[in-house]
Protein backbone atom coordinates (compact mmCIF):
# COMPACT_ATOMS: atom_id res chain seq x y z
CA UNK A 1 0.00 0.00 0.00
CA UNK A 2 1.37 3.44 -0.87
CA UNK A 3 1.79 5.76 2.04
CA UNK A 4 -0.76 8.57 2.32
CA UNK A 5 1.42 11.19 4.02
CA UNK A 6 4.98 11.82 5.08
CA UNK A 7 3.84 12.34 8.69
CA UNK A 8 0.68 11.69 10.69
CA UNK A 9 0.35 13.78 13.86
CA UNK A 10 -1.94 12.49 16.60
CA UNK A 11 -3.41 15.19 18.83
CA UNK A 12 -4.85 18.59 17.87
CA UNK A 13 -3.84 20.48 20.98
CA UNK A 14 -1.24 23.22 20.77
CA UNK A 15 1.69 20.74 20.77
CA UNK A 16 0.30 18.67 17.90
CA UNK A 17 -0.93 21.58 15.79
CA UNK A 18 2.42 23.35 16.24
CA UNK A 19 4.39 20.27 15.18
CA UNK A 20 2.15 19.70 12.17
CA UNK A 21 2.37 23.34 11.08
CA UNK A 22 6.14 23.53 11.43
CA UNK A 23 6.51 20.34 9.39
CA UNK A 24 4.11 21.55 6.70
CA UNK A 25 5.99 24.82 6.39
CA UNK A 26 9.10 22.77 5.58
CA UNK A 27 7.38 20.99 2.73
CA UNK A 28 6.45 17.82 4.62
CA UNK A 29 3.04 16.34 3.73
CA UNK A 30 1.09 16.12 6.98
CA UNK A 31 -2.21 14.87 8.30
CA UNK A 32 -3.44 15.79 11.79
CA UNK A 33 -5.89 13.58 13.67
CA UNK A 34 -7.86 14.01 16.89
CA UNK A 35 -10.91 12.27 18.26
CA UNK A 36 -12.25 15.67 19.39
CA UNK A 37 -12.02 19.25 18.19
CA UNK A 38 -8.94 21.38 17.71
CA UNK A 39 -7.89 22.57 21.21
CA UNK A 40 -10.89 20.73 22.59
CA UNK A 41 -9.15 19.11 25.58
CA UNK A 42 -6.11 20.15 27.66
CA UNK A 43 -5.14 23.19 25.57
CA UNK A 44 -8.59 24.75 25.65
CA UNK A 45 -9.20 24.11 29.35
CA UNK A 46 -6.15 25.83 30.84
CA UNK A 47 -5.21 29.40 31.68
CA UNK A 48 -3.13 30.10 28.56
CA UNK A 49 -0.02 30.95 30.53
CA UNK A 50 3.45 31.53 29.10
CA UNK A 51 5.61 31.91 32.20
CA UNK A 52 9.22 31.98 33.26
CA UNK A 53 8.17 32.79 36.82
CA UNK A 54 7.59 29.15 37.79
CA UNK A 55 10.89 27.83 36.40
CA UNK A 56 14.38 27.22 37.77
CA UNK A 57 17.61 27.55 35.76
CA UNK A 58 18.22 24.42 33.73
CA UNK A 59 17.07 22.68 30.55
CA UNK A 60 13.37 23.41 31.01
CA UNK A 61 14.05 27.12 31.53
CA UNK A 62 16.13 27.12 28.34
CA UNK A 63 13.14 25.65 26.51
CA UNK A 64 10.76 28.09 28.20
CA UNK A 65 12.80 31.12 27.19
CA UNK A 66 12.76 29.98 23.56
CA UNK A 67 9.01 29.45 23.87
CA UNK A 68 8.44 32.93 25.31
CA UNK A 69 10.49 34.52 22.54
CA UNK A 70 8.39 32.70 19.96
CA UNK A 71 5.26 34.53 21.15
CA UNK A 72 6.46 37.75 19.52
CA UNK A 73 6.24 35.91 16.21
CA UNK A 74 2.90 34.29 17.06
CA UNK A 75 1.38 37.64 18.02
CA UNK A 76 2.56 39.21 14.78
CA UNK A 77 1.06 36.37 12.73
CA UNK A 78 -2.21 35.65 14.52
CA UNK A 79 -3.03 39.00 16.13
CA UNK A 80 -6.34 39.18 17.94
CA UNK A 81 -6.96 35.43 17.59
CA UNK A 82 -4.21 34.88 20.16
CA UNK A 83 -5.41 37.64 22.54
CA UNK A 84 -1.94 37.98 24.03
CA UNK A 85 -1.76 40.05 27.22
CA UNK A 86 1.74 40.95 28.34
CA UNK A 87 0.65 41.51 31.91
CA UNK A 88 3.69 40.06 33.68
CA UNK A 89 3.60 37.77 36.70
CA UNK A 90 3.96 38.54 40.40
CA UNK A 91 5.05 35.64 42.61
CA UNK A 92 3.69 36.73 45.98
CA UNK A 93 5.20 35.69 49.32
CA UNK A 94 3.33 35.58 52.60
CA UNK A 95 6.25 36.00 55.02
CA UNK A 96 9.85 37.20 55.25
CA UNK A 97 11.55 33.76 55.05
CA UNK A 98 9.65 33.03 51.83
CA UNK A 99 10.59 36.46 50.45
CA UNK A 100 14.28 35.79 51.22
CA UNK A 101 14.00 32.59 49.20
CA UNK A 102 12.39 34.72 46.51
CA UNK A 103 15.46 37.01 46.53
CA UNK A 104 17.65 33.96 45.93
CA UNK A 105 15.40 32.77 43.11
CA UNK A 106 15.60 36.18 41.42
CA UNK A 107 19.39 36.09 41.58
CA UNK A 108 19.48 32.63 39.98
CA UNK A 109 17.04 33.64 37.27
CA UNK A 110 18.82 36.88 36.49
CA UNK A 111 22.09 34.99 36.18
CA UNK A 112 20.31 32.76 33.65
CA UNK A 113 19.30 35.80 31.62
CA UNK A 114 15.67 36.21 32.74
CA UNK A 115 14.37 39.74 33.37
CA UNK A 116 12.99 39.82 36.91
CA UNK A 117 13.31 41.72 40.19
CA UNK A 118 12.23 41.71 43.82
CA UNK A 119 9.26 43.84 44.86
CA UNK A 120 9.29 44.86 48.52
CA UNK A 121 6.14 45.44 50.58
CA UNK A 122 5.76 49.24 50.01
CA UNK A 123 5.82 48.87 46.22
CA UNK A 124 3.69 45.74 46.15
CA UNK A 125 0.41 47.49 46.89
CA UNK A 126 1.24 50.17 44.34
CA UNK A 127 1.46 47.45 41.71
CA UNK A 128 -1.57 45.53 43.02
CA UNK A 129 -3.79 47.59 45.36
CA UNK A 130 -6.08 44.67 46.21
CA UNK A 131 -3.33 42.51 47.67
CA UNK A 132 -3.48 42.00 51.43
CA UNK A 133 -1.37 44.33 53.57
CA UNK A 134 0.12 41.38 55.47
CA UNK A 135 2.06 40.08 52.45
CA UNK A 136 5.84 40.39 52.61
CA UNK A 137 6.69 41.08 48.97
CA UNK A 138 6.98 39.46 45.58
CA UNK A 139 9.09 38.63 42.54
CA UNK A 140 8.13 40.43 39.33
CA UNK A 141 8.59 38.75 35.93
CA UNK A 142 7.51 41.51 33.54
CA UNK A 143 7.89 39.46 30.35
CA UNK A 144 5.43 36.71 31.28
CA UNK A 145 2.14 36.68 29.40
CA UNK A 146 -1.24 35.08 28.93
CA UNK A 147 -3.01 34.19 25.70
CA UNK A 148 -6.22 32.66 24.40
CA UNK A 149 -4.76 29.20 23.83
CA UNK A 150 -7.87 27.84 22.15
CA UNK A 151 -8.11 30.79 19.76
CA UNK A 152 -4.40 30.68 18.96
CA UNK A 153 -4.38 26.92 18.31
CA UNK A 154 -7.42 27.13 16.05
CA UNK A 155 -5.82 29.99 14.10
CA UNK A 156 -2.70 27.85 13.69
CA UNK A 157 -4.87 24.96 12.48
CA UNK A 158 -6.29 27.31 9.86
CA UNK A 159 -2.74 28.11 8.71
CA UNK A 160 -2.03 24.37 8.62
CA UNK A 161 -4.96 23.82 6.25
CA UNK A 162 -3.71 26.65 4.02
CA UNK A 163 -0.42 24.76 3.73
CA UNK A 164 -2.35 21.83 2.27
CA UNK A 165 -2.44 19.61 5.34
CA UNK A 166 -5.48 17.54 6.25
CA UNK A 167 -7.04 18.20 9.68
CA UNK A 168 -9.17 15.23 10.75
CA UNK A 169 -11.20 16.02 13.87
CA UNK A 170 -13.61 13.44 15.19
CA UNK A 171 -11.21 10.65 14.19
CA UNK A 172 -10.12 8.27 16.93
CA UNK A 173 -6.70 6.65 16.69
CA UNK A 174 -6.47 3.18 18.23
CA UNK A 175 -2.81 2.25 17.72
CA UNK A 176 0.43 2.94 15.91
CA UNK A 177 1.14 0.44 13.15
CA UNK A 178 4.69 -0.91 13.00
CA UNK A 179 6.63 -3.12 10.62
CA UNK A 180 10.05 -4.52 11.57
CA UNK A 181 10.48 -2.00 14.38
CA UNK A 182 9.42 1.04 12.36
CA UNK A 183 6.27 3.17 12.67
CA UNK A 184 4.49 3.01 9.33
CA UNK A 185 0.97 4.20 10.05
CA UNK A 186 -2.03 4.29 12.33
CA UNK A 187 -5.06 2.15 13.05
CA UNK A 188 -8.00 4.54 13.24
CA UNK A 189 -11.74 4.23 13.65
CA UNK A 190 -11.98 5.06 9.94
CA UNK A 191 -9.50 2.35 8.93
CA UNK A 192 -5.73 2.07 8.50
CA UNK A 193 -3.60 5.04 7.50
CA UNK A 194 -0.12 4.65 5.99
CA UNK A 195 2.57 7.27 6.58
CA UNK A 196 6.32 7.67 6.67
CA UNK A 197 6.42 8.72 10.34
CA UNK A 198 4.12 9.27 13.31
CA UNK A 199 4.16 12.14 15.83
CA UNK A 200 2.41 11.43 19.14
CA UNK A 201 1.14 14.67 20.67
CA UNK A 202 -1.95 13.36 22.41
CA UNK A 203 -1.15 14.81 25.83
CA UNK A 204 -2.15 12.56 28.73
CA UNK A 205 -3.65 10.08 26.23
CA UNK A 206 -0.26 9.40 24.59
CA UNK A 207 0.92 6.46 26.73
CA UNK A 208 -1.18 3.62 25.22
CA UNK A 209 -0.42 4.80 21.69
CA UNK A 210 3.30 4.80 22.46
CA UNK A 211 2.96 1.36 24.05
CA UNK A 212 1.26 0.04 20.91
CA UNK A 213 4.49 0.84 19.06
CA UNK A 214 6.70 -0.70 21.76
CA UNK A 215 7.74 2.55 23.47
CA UNK A 216 7.38 2.98 27.23
CA UNK A 217 6.23 6.55 27.83
CA UNK A 218 4.88 6.91 31.40
CA UNK A 219 2.84 10.05 30.76
CA UNK A 220 -0.29 10.22 32.90
CA UNK A 221 -3.06 12.74 33.56
CA UNK A 222 -2.67 15.30 36.32
CA UNK A 223 -6.04 16.81 37.10
CA UNK A 224 -6.44 20.53 37.65
CA UNK A 225 -9.46 22.68 38.49
CA UNK A 226 -10.15 26.33 37.71
CA UNK A 227 -13.03 28.61 38.59
CA UNK A 228 -14.30 31.78 36.95
CA UNK A 229 -16.22 34.78 38.27
CA UNK A 230 -19.06 36.54 36.52
CA UNK A 231 -18.31 39.41 34.16
CA UNK A 232 -17.67 42.90 35.45
CA UNK A 233 -14.25 42.38 37.04
CA UNK A 234 -12.07 43.90 34.31
CA UNK A 235 -8.85 45.17 35.88
CA UNK A 236 -9.56 43.47 39.22
CA UNK A 237 -5.89 42.51 39.25
CA UNK A 238 -3.27 43.85 36.84
CA UNK A 239 -0.79 40.98 36.76
CA UNK A 240 -0.99 37.24 37.00
CA UNK A 241 -0.70 36.66 40.75
CA UNK A 242 1.01 33.44 41.83
CA UNK A 243 1.38 32.25 45.39
CA UNK A 244 5.00 31.57 46.31
CA UNK A 245 4.13 27.94 47.11
CA UNK A 246 3.11 27.33 43.50
CA UNK A 247 6.51 26.05 42.35
CA UNK A 248 6.52 23.40 45.09
CA UNK A 249 3.03 22.26 44.07
CA UNK A 250 4.10 21.97 40.42
CA UNK A 251 7.26 19.97 41.13
CA UNK A 252 5.73 17.75 43.83
CA UNK A 253 5.80 14.02 43.12
CA UNK A 254 2.89 13.45 45.51
CA UNK A 255 -0.18 12.14 43.69
CA UNK A 256 -2.54 13.64 46.27
CA UNK A 257 -4.09 17.10 46.08
CA UNK A 258 -1.66 20.01 45.78
CA UNK A 259 -3.01 23.56 46.06
CA UNK A 260 -1.47 26.96 45.37
CA UNK A 261 -3.28 30.19 44.59
CA UNK A 262 -3.21 31.80 41.16
CA UNK A 263 -5.36 34.84 40.36
CA UNK A 264 -5.80 36.80 37.14
CA UNK A 265 -8.27 38.85 35.15
CA UNK A 266 -9.34 37.39 31.83
CA UNK A 267 -9.67 39.12 28.46
CA UNK A 268 -13.45 39.46 28.87
CA UNK A 269 -13.40 40.91 32.38
CA UNK A 270 -13.70 37.97 34.73
CA UNK A 271 -11.49 36.75 37.56
CA UNK A 272 -9.98 33.30 37.09
CA UNK A 273 -8.84 31.39 40.16
CA UNK A 274 -6.75 28.25 40.53
CA UNK A 275 -5.03 26.02 40.92
CA UNK A 276 -5.09 22.39 41.94
CA UNK A 277 -3.04 19.34 41.00
CA UNK A 278 -3.76 15.68 41.70
CA UNK A 279 -3.14 12.42 39.90
CA UNK A 280 -6.34 10.41 39.89
CA UNK A 281 -6.57 9.02 36.40
CA UNK A 282 -8.91 10.50 33.82
CA UNK A 283 -11.37 11.94 36.33
CA UNK A 284 -12.61 15.37 35.21
CA UNK A 285 -15.49 15.72 37.67
CA UNK A 286 -15.41 19.08 39.45
CA UNK A 287 -14.94 18.68 43.19
CA UNK A 288 -16.77 21.51 44.96
CA UNK A 289 -14.58 21.10 48.04
CA UNK A 290 -11.47 21.71 45.92
CA UNK A 291 -13.10 24.79 44.37
CA UNK A 292 -13.90 26.15 47.84
CA UNK A 293 -10.34 25.48 49.01
CA UNK A 294 -8.90 27.31 45.98
CA UNK A 295 -11.10 30.33 46.65
CA UNK A 296 -10.09 30.42 50.33
CA UNK A 297 -6.44 30.19 49.43
CA UNK A 298 -6.74 32.95 46.83
CA UNK A 299 -8.59 35.15 49.32
CA UNK A 300 -5.54 34.83 51.57
CA UNK A 301 -3.75 36.93 48.95
CA UNK A 302 -6.64 39.16 47.81
CA UNK A 303 -9.20 39.52 50.62
CA UNK A 304 -11.85 41.04 48.30
CA UNK A 305 -12.25 37.63 46.70
CA UNK A 306 -14.37 36.57 49.68
CA UNK A 307 -17.94 36.50 48.39
CA UNK A 308 -17.00 37.13 44.75
CA UNK A 309 -19.87 35.76 42.60
CA UNK A 310 -18.64 32.67 40.74
CA UNK A 311 -20.06 31.57 37.41
CA UNK A 312 -18.53 28.17 36.71
CA UNK A 313 -15.76 25.73 37.56
CA UNK A 314 -14.20 23.02 35.41
CA UNK A 315 -11.40 20.47 35.38
CA UNK A 316 -8.81 19.48 32.81
CA UNK A 317 -5.96 16.99 32.53
CA UNK A 318 -2.30 17.96 32.22
CA UNK A 319 0.19 15.46 30.69
CA UNK A 320 2.57 14.61 33.55
CA UNK A 321 5.92 12.81 33.29
CA UNK A 322 7.78 11.70 36.44
CA UNK A 323 10.88 13.86 35.93
CA UNK A 324 8.79 17.00 35.15
CA UNK A 325 10.36 17.40 31.70
CA UNK A 326 8.51 16.96 28.42
CA UNK A 327 9.36 14.27 25.90
CA UNK A 328 10.17 15.89 22.55
CA UNK A 329 11.83 14.39 19.49
CA UNK A 330 12.43 11.01 17.85
CA UNK A 331 12.53 7.59 19.44
CA UNK A 332 15.81 5.80 18.81
CA UNK A 333 14.09 2.50 19.59
CA UNK A 334 11.16 2.78 17.19
CA UNK A 335 12.25 4.29 13.90
CA UNK A 336 9.79 6.82 12.51
CA UNK A 337 8.13 7.45 15.88
CA UNK A 338 8.29 11.02 17.21
CA UNK A 339 6.79 12.50 20.38
CA UNK A 340 5.81 15.90 21.77
CA UNK A 341 4.04 15.53 25.10
CA UNK A 342 4.53 15.67 28.88
CA UNK A 343 4.59 19.47 29.11
CA UNK A 344 2.28 19.24 32.16
CA UNK A 345 0.95 22.74 32.94
CA UNK A 346 3.33 24.51 30.55
CA UNK A 347 1.98 23.22 27.26
CA UNK A 348 0.95 26.64 25.96
CA UNK A 349 4.42 28.00 26.67
CA UNK A 350 6.29 24.97 25.37
CA UNK A 351 3.99 23.49 22.72
CA UNK A 352 4.88 25.88 19.86
CA UNK A 353 8.63 25.77 20.46
CA UNK A 354 8.53 21.98 20.92
CA UNK A 355 6.79 21.70 17.57
CA UNK A 356 9.46 23.83 15.94
CA UNK A 357 12.34 21.89 17.48
CA UNK A 358 10.74 18.59 16.48
CA UNK A 359 10.26 19.78 12.88
CA UNK A 360 13.81 21.09 12.73
CA UNK A 361 15.16 17.73 13.88
CA UNK A 362 12.91 15.87 11.44
CA UNK A 363 14.27 17.97 8.57
CA UNK A 364 17.90 17.71 9.67
CA UNK A 365 18.27 21.21 11.07
CA UNK A 366 20.50 21.79 14.10
CA UNK A 367 18.61 22.36 17.38
CA UNK A 368 19.04 25.67 19.22
CA UNK A 369 19.38 23.93 22.60
CA UNK A 370 20.52 20.54 23.89
CA UNK A 371 17.49 18.26 23.58
CA UNK A 372 19.02 15.35 25.53
CA UNK A 373 17.06 16.09 28.75
CA UNK A 374 13.83 15.73 26.76
CA UNK A 375 14.80 12.43 25.09
CA UNK A 376 11.78 10.29 24.26
CA UNK A 377 13.45 6.98 25.22
CA UNK A 378 14.65 7.92 28.69
CA UNK A 379 12.04 5.83 30.54
CA UNK A 380 12.58 2.48 28.84
CA UNK A 381 13.82 0.39 31.75
CA UNK A 382 11.23 1.23 34.39
CA UNK A 383 13.30 3.97 35.96
CA UNK A 384 14.87 7.25 34.95
CA UNK A 385 18.04 7.15 32.92
CA UNK A 386 21.11 8.58 34.74
CA UNK A 387 20.88 11.77 32.67
CA UNK A 388 17.16 12.21 33.29
CA UNK A 389 17.59 11.49 37.01
CA UNK A 390 20.27 14.20 37.19
CA UNK A 391 17.98 16.67 35.41
CA UNK A 392 15.09 15.85 37.73
CA UNK A 393 17.17 16.59 40.82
Amino acid sequence: MARDYDVAVVGAGIAGVSAALELARRGVSVTLLDRGDVAGATTGLGEGNVLCARAEPGPKLDLTRLGLEMYDELEAEYGTSARIRRKGALVVHRDEPALRRGHEHVERMRAAGVACRVVERPELRELEPRLGRHLAGAELFPGDLQCDARGLTRAMAGALRRHGACVNTGTEVHAVRTERGRAVGLDTADGPLRCGAVVLAAGPWSAPLAQSAGLRLPVEPRKGQLTLSRRGARGFVRHKLIEGAYAAAVTSDDATLQLAAVIETTWDGRVMLGSSRERRGFDTVVDSAVTAAMVRRAAGLVPELVGLPLERSWAGLRPFLPDHHPAVGPSSLVEGLWVSTGHEGAGVALGPVSGRLLAEAFCGEAPKIDMTPFAVDRFQHGHLSPRAATVAR
